[in-house]
């Protein structure tokens, strides 16, 4: 094996290699602290966090939201998932890493959309972590873009922010655990009625 010693015979060229190490030390430590940040920012494995989120956004939204379905993300993405995953792209999220993933779509109703009504609000949540999502006016003419609020100076019509809700992906849903539940617990809530209602 050859071995190549160096020495460093000056005191300027010891503080420079110093600096050097110094300055790619500091590098990486920025690099994960921002990972860090990034990683915190979108995790949301409660309600609070979603909310604080919306809020953040500028968005008022219900307390509580509206629905939450459980979907599958397709291992082949048709041409309307391209578009929707283009919409995604846009705002820094990719869908394609979760192909095949269970995710979670929580959906509530945006009170605050100038000018629009039945506006929905949707957050795509994979293992805690936010994924994705759009908001969009569930009208038949309505619009679709990222989560962001638009400029005042940009049209909902602006091809490079928004899709038309024709544009969303078509899913097979089930309703997300603590919604199931929600609805037994009417159901046996009804049927325990119903049998006081006979025995009366």
């Amino acid at each position: 094996m050859f071995i190549k010693t160096v020495k460093i015979k000056s005191f300027w060229a010891a503080v420079t290699v110093l600096a050097i190490v110094a300055v790619a030390a500091a590098a990486v430590l920025f690099a994960f602290k921002h990972a860090q940040e990034k990683t915190a920012a979108y995790r949301m494995t409660n309600e609070t966090q979603r909310q604080e989120f919306i809020k953040d956004l500028g968005w008022k939204v219900s307390d509580e939201y509206d629905t939450c379905r459980i979907v599958i993300i397709p291992e082949q993405f048709d041409e309307v998932y391209k578009n929707y995953n283009d919409l995604q792209k846009q705002q820094g999220f990719d869908l394609s890493e979760y192909k095949g993933r269970t995710v979670e779509i929580y959906s509530y109703p945006v009170y605050n959309y100038e000018g629009e009504q039945n506006v929905m609000m949707n957050l795509m949540i994979c293992d805690g972590m936010l994924i994705g999502g759009d908001v969009c006016c569930t009208e038949l003419d309505g619009f679709m873009h990222g989560l962001k609020k638009p400029k005042a100076d940009t049209a909902t019509t602006d091809s490079a922010v928004t899709q038309t809700t024709e544009g969303a992906p078509d899913v097979t849903t089930t309703p997300c655990a603590d919604d199931a539940l929600a609805e037994q617990q009417t159901e046996q809530t009804q049927t325990t009625t119903d049998d006081s209602s006979k025995a009366a």
